[in-house]
């Protein structure tokens, strides 16, 4: 029997239903377990049991891996004494010469790899962490051929100065003079982390999105996006850093746990080997913040089950001071993240009940942590200060339910990438501005990731007042009316009624490929579509009664076809720019000459976004980094 369902039954069904089910706030709820007879000591006993789980550092696994890694390097297997050193390096002890070694070994592979920027951080590191006295002469050395493969001359001569005063071996002081005069070229490493421009400016009360937006509210609508002025495909619409982010557990070994980049030569947390970052700066940081108290817990906080959104509304808090989360709480106010949509209506009370003692499972972990700054850790009823972060925490998991955003990557191989590109899941985060976004089963824009950052852009033009929608998940091209509905409705709470939605849309394997071609009236004022084939290229709309030629509009769509062909040969030929350019330029003239959906044409079909989840998120992500 899980915490739960022990709570429930204890508290009984009717005390659910007509005590705790009629409160009307978080503050009440969180407030009621602790102090109600039969919900108190099941809660007690349970939360008594939250301890300290983590996986430790262990000194014989670090050994024992160095000591594999050198002989791979022997043996000429650069990449796999890379991974070898890296999980000596996360194993290592606080204490000791291992951390230094491992550290040490793995800057010769860098070197021998021609990592020479990563393999001076390792250095510099080994240095730090007392490398023991016997390779500081050759640490220096190495030291000056990294600064030189960077052409910082002046730092290359230092070290080389150092170095010589180091060593006592004169065939090593020989080989230095030759590296002196050496020429080292530092491999050139893709900037993973440069993020678009917002195009139009930047919105006064948004400052992550453009001012080609505006939000508005309309009752059984909430909040949603429309464009406030014409937006051209293509166009970065949002690029914004998530409030709060969480990296799965499955992807602890490979992405930086801060940041999210995949890791290369990583560096550990000093306490637990749970966690790896890609640099120093990113572990400060993460130490400094969020992990100082999540790490001692984190084998604990994942063996007991518990969602990534739940670690995401502890990390909305553990980001903070206990000061600053205390500030927040008595002005929520100054953070547009505690006004996005709960649905505490409508949210049963059994689901109520779940959701608060996972918040209190979460506070007693803060309680142990030492977030609260107490000495008494031991101490289960939460103080009132404390029953205030509670609070918080039960807000922020009613909140991330409906707001939370995937973080994912694309996947693919070197050789073809654009070619079977796939989408690979890494974290989930809460992005304030992106979450006012309402869902179309047919979107507007397309997203990606940089890091953990967001990126949103325009996936086909839009006209002043028009809503721009993005998709929560079910697509019309993917699934079908009664597939769409059913998963929306469980899991978002609410009925789609976009055109996708409304009109019954085929899938493309339930008939959108035989749907047949329209174009527009080249009347501005008219909206009419005309069904391909006509009889005649000259003729007079039933709509606007006008005697309209349909020639230009048909050449046009002919020159978007074959826009589509040329613009996927340039992305199979490795010309992301290029293919780009023709795209984007391709998908403006179609919706100005044909902007009704579904359409059998192939541009609309898979460019436009009919196929996003494979093409434009997976496609347009590459390219538009």
């Amino acid at each position: 029997m899980n915490f739960a369902e022990l709570v429930a039954e204890n508290a009984g069904e009717d005390w659910i239903k007509t005590v705790f089910g009629k409160l009307k706030t978080d503050k009440e709820r969180i407030r009621i377990i602790y102090n109600y007879e039969r919900t108190k000591q099941p809660v007690t006993e349970v939360l008594s049991n939250v301890q300290e789980i983590y996986r430790r550092k262990n000194l014989d696994v670090s050994e024992s891996k160095r000591l594999e890694a050198e002989n791979l390097f022997k043996a000429g297997d650069a990449k796999k004494a890379l991974l070898y050193y890296s999980q000596s390096v996360l194993r290592a002890p606080k204490t000791g010469p291992s951390l230094s070694l491992a550290l040490w070994g793995r800057a010769k592979v860098l070197m021998s790899l021609n990592e020479y920027s990563l393999a001076l951080s390792d250095i510099q590191l080994a240095l730090k962490e007392n490398l023991p006295t016997a390779h500081k002469g050759e640490a220096f050395w190495k030291m000056g051929v990294c600064y030189k493969a960077l052409n910082e001359e002046n730092r290359a001569s230092v070290s080389f100065a150092l170095a010589e005063k180091l060593l006592a071996n004169k065939m090593r002081i020989d080989e230095l003079e030759r590296d002196k005069m050496g020429i080292f070229i530092q491999n050139k490493r893709e900037d993973r982390k440069m993020t678009p421009h917002v195009n139009g400016g930047l919105h006064p009360n948004f400052p992550c999105a453009s001012k080609k937006l505006k939000v508005e509210q309309k009752e059984g609508m909430g909040r949603y996006v429309v464009a406030n002025t014409e937006i051209k495909t293509g166009e970065t619409l949002v690029v914004e850093p998530p409030y709060a982010a969480c990296l799965l557990p499955e992807m602890f070994g490979t992405h930086c746990h801060h940041c999210f980049e995949r890791l290369v030569s990583p560096v550990g947390c000093p306490e637990c080997s749970n966690v790896a970052f890609c640099n120093s700066d990113c572990r400060n940081t993460a130490l400094s913040t969020y992990h100082q108290y999540e790490c001692k817990f984190l084998d604990l906080l994942i063996g007991s089950g518990m969602s990534i959104l739940s670690h995401t509304a502890l990390r909305m808090v553990t980001q903070n001071a206990l000061s600053r989360t205390l500030e927040i709480y008595s002005d929520r106010s100054k953070e547009k993240v505690y006004s996005l949509c709960t649905n505490a209506s409508v949210r049963p009370a059994t689901d109520f009940l779940q959701r608060t003692l996972m918040a209190a499972f979460l506070l007693r972990c803060l309680q142990k942590s030492g977030y609260f700054n107490t000495r008494d850790r031991n101490r289960i009823t939460p103080t009132e200060e404390e029953l205030r972060v509670g609070e918080l925490l039960l807000y922020h998991l009613q909140m991330l339910q409906f707001n939370a955003h995937e973080i994912y990557e694309l996947r693919n191989w070197p050789e073809a990438p654009f070619k079977g590109c796939k989408v690979a899941y890494i974290g989930v985060a809460v992005y304030p501005t992106v979450a006012l976004f309402n869902h179309q089963c047919y979107p507007a824009v397309v997203r990606y990731f940089v890091g953990k950052n967001i990126v949103i852009k325009a996936a086909r033009s839009l006209q002043i007042q028009e809503i721009v929608a993005e998709n929560y998940g079910p697509i019309f091209t993917r699934k079908n009316l009664q597939e769409r509905q059913r998963s929306l409705l469980a899991r978002y709470w609410f009925n789609c009624e976009c055109d996708a939605c409304k009109y019954n849309w085929p899938t493309l394997i339930g008939g959108l490929e035989e749907y047949t071609k329209r174009i527009r009236c080249p009347n501005k004022n008219c909206h009419y579509c005309f069904t391909l084939p006509v009889s005649k290229n000259t003729l007079k709309c039933p709509k606007c009664r006008q005697d309209i030629s349909l020639v230009e509009n048909l050449r046009l769509l002919k020159w978007c076809e074959d826009q589509y062909d040329i613009g996927f040969k340039e992305m199979y030929s490795n010309h992301p720019t290029i293919a780009i350019d023709i795209f984007c330029a391709a998908l403006d003239v179609f919706h100005r000459i044909s902007n009704s959906a579904p359409h059998r044409s192939k541009e609309l079909v898979v460019i436009v976004g009919i196929e996003k989840r494979r093409i434009a998120e997976g496609f347009f992500a590459k390219l538009w980094r």
